[in-house]
């Protein structure tokens, strides 16, 4: 019997991760769960992940709660044959199960406490984010109650904790008007904050801060580049299996012009005083997720690519976001990014940058507006091109140097020839 019990452990979401947050358990106690079947939401401080089952049978017991974060290896939940499991089982208890022989002990128990990473020394188990915010803020978390089940640190708790802090060496002159809990009323609808959403916020908080943010654009005319999907979408479609989109011909011009203007394509580090000019382009996708937030998967190597490949990469990465076959590793390492909020009819956008990126490119709506064109005025496909970047890394002339670039590459190169 001891054979057919396995042990499901947390895994190792990415070559960074070293430990997983249980969001939700998708199977309870007692459920009968076939191999890949999904079982639990694991959140790490990069991405949601939703964990298939590696074993057929019945879920006998669960050992880590919903909200408790725990190392990488750290055993999550016990997976047997159903004859060991009640048929009625209640949600949520674990299964007593027989005695198993000496030697499948060491399977079967819990996980030894260096698996379970601790706090400070309080024993308390501590998210990334909890960590994140109070190694920022010098903040020592012996001195913190927790809130959450258990006793668990929560963000909100370390917020609290930290605005103490600075508020107790020297009390306020002027008393702090308590802060308004939010409350229903007969037309309002009070929701929590997803955890994406509270990501989104801090980071996109923490790129303002740390990057003097400065917008500069270009308009382009498109109409060469609309000739040449027009004349080659369907034997495109039929072929790759992807859709010919402006953001491919956009993404393969940006790469060339990122090797022309390697300053675009850095990161900076002030505490070292240098700049670092990467060689090779981590091209990042802004993602749109139905509304509930953004994600920017990078496509490795994107310079390697032609306008095929980076068709397909563009692709691959907006499936995997939206269905949530992401890892923490393909949101890691870009160099640059795109947003492309085009498709839904934008004008012209500024974007905030995707740190440690020092620069952010958007790509607005495609429409037919008059050009001028030699001495004439034409209708043609035109669209708005604009570049956030951090005014520490360039200046104003190599940003129009290279939406200048990318410009002449879309209104002039030969895309027939790229496709053929």
């Amino acid at each position: 019997m001891a054979d057919d019990m396995y042990v499901v452990r947390m895994p190792k979401l990415g070559e960074t991760v070293t430990e997983g947050t249980v969001s939700r358990w998708l199977k309870s106690v007692g459920d009968h769960v076939a191999f890949d079947d999904p079982l639990l939401e694991v959140s790490t401080d990069k991405v949601d992940s939703e964990l298939p089952s590696p074993y057929d049978g019945v879920l006998l017991e669960v050992f880590v709660a919903e909200g408790e974060t725990v190392a990488v290896g750290t055993e999550l939940a016990r997976i047997g044959p159903a004859e060991v499991a009640p048929t009625n089982a209640p949600s949520g208890t674990p299964v007593e199960v027989p005695a198993t022989p000496a030697a499948a002990v060491t399977t079967l128990t819990k996980a030894p406490a260096a698996h379970r990473p601790m706090g400070n020394g309080s024993g308390r188990l501590l998210s990334p984010v909890v960590r994140r915010l109070a190694a920022e803020n010098s903040l020592d978390l012996s001195t913190v109650s927790g809130s959450g089940a258990g006793g668990r640190i929560r963000r909100e708790d370390v917020l609290a904790a930290i605005a103490g802090q600075a508020a107790s060496p020297t009390p306020p002159v002027v008393p702090v008007a308590p802060v308004a809990v939010p409350v229903h009323g007969d037309r309002e609808e009070v929701v929590a904050l997803s955890r994406i959403r509270l990501v989104t916020a801090e980071r996109m908080l923490q790129s303002r801060q740390t990057s003097p943010h400065v917008w500069t654009s270009v308009e382009v005319d498109l109409e060469r580049i609309e000739h040449a999907r027009r004349r080659h979408k369907e034997q495109f479609k039929k072929h790759e299996g992807a859709s010919l989109t402006y953001l491919a011909f956009i993404a393969r011009a940006t790469i060339d012009a990122l090797r022309a203007f390697p300053a675009v394509n850095s990161s900076l580090d002030l505490a070292s005083k240098t700049m670092t000019l990467h060689r090779y382009v981590n091209l990042a996708i802004a993602v749109d997720l139905d509304e509930q937030g953004l994600m920017a998967p990078v496509i490795k190597h994107a310079d390697t690519l032609n306008l095929r490949g980076m068709a397909r990469g563009i692709k691959a990465v907006a499936d995997a976001a939206k269905q949530k076959t992401i890892t923490p590793d393909d949101l890691t390492g870009s160099t640059f990014t795109i947003t492309n909020p085009g498709p839904l009819g934008s004008y012209a956008s500024a974007a905030i940058i995707n740190q440690p990126n020092v620069a952010i490119m958007t790509t607005d709506g495609v429409s037919r507006r008059p050009t001028v064109v030699g001495d004439a005025i034409a209708i043609h496909h035109m669209c708005i091109l604009g570049l956030s970047y951090d005014h520490r890394a360039f200046d104003g002339v190599t940003a129009a140097r290279f939406l200048k670039y990318i410009r002449d590459a879309l209104q002039e190169r030969d895309w027939d020839a790229e496709l053929a």
